[in-house]
């Protein structure tokens, strides 16, 4: 009790800033949880959370000089930006920060307004403690210093560290999703789990044994049984040696498409292009943390981007077999075109692997930044430039355009927006995306007739598909009241693929269910290419139950069919998901989504071991 009574100032002062810093804390984590839409765990939220005040309060406590009270609330203010950068993450990639992002953060100041746009006015919330804790801090840092020991301030930090390691270590799972992680423990325990099995990922990375390695022949079997089924597409083999022009659109969501606002459409040259063409409705995203890079990624190789990173920074040097590498064995060139710097994305390092001979960027001798929007060069600007190439170019070709005009936050300068829209439109995301979307409509219409005048159109394939969503689910109710388009998760993730045979005259519509793991198989199947190939997709063009599965943007394991769509638990455990009817819209026996499931593990955790491992070049050897 003496001892007590000795040091009541200074166990008051700690019990009181331990309180404090916990309370604001878990405040914080909960509001974050609210926005994710699941049901903490308010036991071990608040462990963690005192856990954090524990350590704040053992930081003051620890030294009587005046440089803790400034190193507590840098510490503080770290934390709390660690988390708000979590949070504007998770609203455009459905997921928290991983370590291995500090490598993109040269990226940031290309993407700073598409960042800008994921600011909420609410947001103040998230900040609303940090005046009081630094009127806290100033209070206390006023008092006498004598109060403060070193021993009860090494007591405090370590009771606080091991409140925060039991969060991070006793509850967690690999299974769980970031948001369940999130949702159980805070962030904070989140990120140490997270932390812990990247580096134990990294320290027992092994060879492969010769087991593993006998798995490929299974591997190679699967792939040969996938490729048969090819040559079962009606088209197969017709337009062998046709040029391919393929434009990743960006941020082209499928609901634009057919749309009319005031009577004018917002699409009207993809939509005269999608009447002669074969147009497939029902494709969806399947990006991962790469975003516009895992979605080409995708397109040309035709397997999931198991990458923290994205592929093209994960796994820039791997042996591919990729759609522009199997087309040059095939007589082809092979080229992409993007009008930013090559290290965005890592492009320059990641696009040799990937088989292609030239890269148009603004560093390339050809490419002239005579117009820019936004981010780089204008897509008119670039599809302008790409004509001259292609009057040059060795003859089949195969050209891969990424677009890049219609980019978050879509602040088309006004002299480029031509949409008549009525006032309520004004200053709204939802204008100004439909603005930019027109103008990228413009752009591939220019495109298309600059392709005919040159004589390059009879000879080609052209491809249009979007990359990703435009729109996120903060906008959905302005786009359900300006436009009535209930855009849910599955409309969010929706983006259209339209492709042109030579010669084809007549619009084929094809509502089978796919994603952009279908590209690569659907021109394989049109060249004929008799050659071995690694891929997970099928073709669109044959008869067959498709679906969509993500590993990424949404709970992995998750998908959409032609009879059921499956959403996985965030506990990662099957039977905890809701498989639901299609045609009813009604919750069905998750059994029967389970097939499709385990077709869906499957060929995720197949793509993983070969890139893991780089593996894909081994095959067929």
């Amino acid at each position: 009790m003496k001892l007590i009574k000795k040091h009541y100032p200074a166990l008051l002062s700690l019990a009181l800033l331990t309180g404090f810093f916990s309370l604001c804390w878990a405040f914080k984590t909960f509001y974050f949880i609210y926005e994710l839409e699941l049901n903490p765990h308010k036991k071990l939220i608040l462990l963690s959370s005192s856990g954090l005040g524990a350590v704040l309060a053992g930081l003051l406590f620890f030294s009587k000089k005046r440089v803790q009270t400034a190193l507590t609330l840098i510490v503080y203010l770290l934390f709390s930006f660690l988390l708000y950068a979590d949070v504007l993450y998770e609203r455009y990639y459905d997921a928290i920060l991983h370590i291995q992002l500090i490598q993109q953060a040269n990226q940031l100041g290309d993407v700073k307004d598409s960042i800008a746009s994921l600011v909420y006015v609410s947001d103040i919330w998230y900040w609303i403690d940090i005046p009081a804790a630094l009127l806290v801090l100033y209070v206390f840092s006023r008092k006498d210093r004598k109060a403060r020991h070193p021993f009860i301030g090494s007591a405090m930090l370590a009771a606080g560290t091991a409140f925060i390691l039991f969060a991070a270590f006793y509850p967690l799972k690999d299974t769980f999703s970031d948001q369940y992680k999130v949702s159980l423990t805070g962030i904070l325990p989140a990120h140490i789990y997270d932390l812990s099995r990247t580096y134990y990922n990294q320290v027992a990375a092994k060879e492969i044994t010769a087991e593993e390695k006998s798995e490929l022949e299974i591997i190679e079997d699967y792939f040969k049984e996938k490729q048969e089924l090819l040559k079962a597409s009606p088209y197969y083999g017709m337009f062998e040696g046709k040029n391919i022009i393929m434009v990743q659109a960006e941020s082209l969501n499928e609901f634009p498409i057919g749309l009319k606002v005031n009577g004018k459409e917002i699409t009207p040259h993809l939509n005269e292009l999608i009447s002669i063409s074969h147009y497939y409705p029902n494709i969806y995203l399947q990006i991962g943390r790469g975003n516009t890079s895992d979605a080409e990624f995708v397109a040309n190789n035709s397997l999931y981007p198991i990458a923290d990173m994205g592929v093209y920074k994960t796994y820039p040097k791997n042996n591919f077999i990729s759609l522009p590498q199997v087309l040059k064995r095939e007589g082809y060139t092979a080229n992409a075109a993007h009008g930013n710097s090559p290290e965005f994305w890592n492009r320059r390092m990641a696009y040799p692997s990937q088989g292609f001979d030239n890269f148009y960027s603004t560093e390339h001798i050809k490419i002239k930044e005579n117009e820019v929007i936004g981010m780089g060069v204008s897509d008119k600007s670039m599809f302008n430039q790409m004509i001259d190439i292609y009057k040059e170019e060795e003859k089949p070709f195969y050209s891969f355009i990424v677009s890049l005009t219609n980019h978050r936050p879509f602040d088309l300068p006004d002299k480029y927006q031509s949409l008549n829209l009525p006032a309520e439109y004004t200053e709204t995301l939802t204008g100004n995306y439909l603005q930019a979307t027109h103008y990228f409509d413009r752009a591939i219409g220019y495109f298309i007739e600059k392709l005919k005048e040159e004589k390059i159109w009879d000879d080609t394939i052209f491809v249009v598909y979007g990359d990703h969503y435009g729109p996120i689910p903060k906008d959905k109710d302005e786009i359900h009241q300006l436009l009535d388009v209930s855009f849910d998760q599955k409309e969010q993730f929706n983006v259209p693929l339209i492709i042109h045979h030579p010669g084809q005259t007549t619009a084929v519509k094809n509502e089978m269910t796919g994603s952009q793991m279908d590209i690569f198989p659907t021109l394989a199947s049109l060249i004929g290419i008799e050659q071995p190939l690694a891929h997970l997709g099928s073709s669109l063009d044959i008869k067959k139950e498709g679906f969509a599965g993500f590993a990424y943007e949404t709970t992995p394991y998750s998908f959409y069919s032609e009879q059921y769509d499956y959403a996985a638990s965030h506990n990662g455990v099957f039977q905890d998901g809701i498989c639901t009817d299609n045609k009813t819209g009604e919750k069905v026996s998750v059994n029967a989504c389970k097939k499709t499931y385990e077709q869906l593990v499957k060929e995720i955790q197949l793509s993983e071991f070969l890139l893991e491992n780089n593996l894909i070049g081994e095959l067929f050897k």
